[in-house]
């Protein structure tokens, strides 16, 4: 049977000791996935690719099914995206660590492209709660994807209130798309992907180890335009994900907050580092090379939008922006 770049894309996401930044370092030295794949032990003993690493994949090479990773997929309904694809999100290929491919569940749109990702603590206070509501539903109705990583606290609150106003959402798993975390966030997880997608660089049956996450991060921010940081500790995944972003060239920005709260030292702390404080979307929007023409009107954010088929919601995502051509 004959196979496409994609199907050796996945071959590879699935070889151990061969992650993004070596899987680059293969491309350039073979040209495709699919040459890399088929080429000789000899040819690959001549590299510089370390032998352990080499004969790891010759082991995974004679082993791997490429009929039964497509039927496992299917069975779980997920959907693989290789770097190479046209629907990879554009953004993420601009990072230096971009991900071999990514598993999908639920779908991405080219609107996604105007992302801005919200994270927090999980910890999250009363007065953290109202600012993220507050944000996430004056950015929905800018048209904004809210980004996050299905975590407790700020990141639950930004998917929820995103879904709530009619939004989309995605979400950043540190395990495969298959294992969500946390459990009591699976009813959650099931919404996200009828109204944007679980997203991993992890294949499906990962666990959520506390070592995936710091590389979870990197994708919440590359993902996107920018990071908001809406609460967070002084030392916390949040800030670890937004001082990623300015590596990345993101814009960052931080929601100021009591200084008497260890909650908002976080932001306070990006603040004093160069992030833009906010203190509304209209702050966020002005910093972003997008279209902001949608504002929001009186204040008044529109709630879930309901449809008669899919037609008529892809229709309306096509739209929710502003005009388009006909085209288009």
């Amino acid at each position: 049977m004959k196979y496409c770049e994609a199907d050796y894309y996945l071959a590879f996401h699935f070889c151990q000791g061969i992650g993004p930044h070596r899987f680059q370092l293969i491309l350039k030295l073979f040209g495709t996935a699919h040459k890399a794949w088929q080429a000789t032990e000899t040819t690959w003993r001549e590299t510089h690719v370390p032998d352990t690493v080499i004969e790891a994949f010759l082991n995974h090479r004679q082993q791997y099914d490429f009929e039964a990773t497509a039927l496992d997929l299917a069975k779980l309904q997920i959907t693989y995206i290789p770097q190479s694809d046209d629907t990879f999100p554009q953004l993420l290929k601009q990072i230096p660590s971009c991900p071999i491919g990514l598993f999908v569940k639920g779908t991405l749109l080219p609107i996604d492209g105007k992302a801005i990702a919200v994270v927090g603590t999980r910890k999250v206070t009363p007065y953290g709660r109202e600012v993220t509501e507050r944000f996430v539903s004056a950015l929905v109705s800018y048209g904004f994807t809210i980004v996050s990583g299905l975590a407790r606290g700020v990141d639950g609150v930004a998917h929820r209130v995103a879904l709530d106003h009619g939004g989309r959402t995605i979400a950043v798993l540190g395990s495969g798309v298959d294992q969500v975390y946390p459990p009591e966030h699976r009813e959650l997880a099931g919404t996200i992907i009828q109204n944007g997608a679980l997203i991993s660089e992890y294949p499906p049956g990962t666990q959520p180890t506390p070592g995936n996450f710091p590389a979870r991060n990197r994708i919440v921010s590359g993902i996107s335009l920018g990071v908001l940081v809406t609460e967070g500790a002084s030392k916390s995944g949040s800030k670890i994900t937004a001082l990623t972003a300015v590596e990345q060239n993101r814009e960052v920005f931080a929601v100021p907050g009591p200084i008497t709260n260890p909650m908002s030292l976080g932001p306070a702390e990006l603040i004093q580092m160069g992030a833009k404080l906010v203190m509304s979307a209209a702050d966020v929007v002005a910093e972003l090379p997008v279209d902001a023409s949608s504002t929001p009107a009186n204040g008044v954010v529109k709630k879930r939008v309901e449809f008669a088929d899919k037609n008529q919601e892809t229709i309306w995502l096509c739209l929710v922006n502003g005009t388009q051509h006909i085209d288009d």
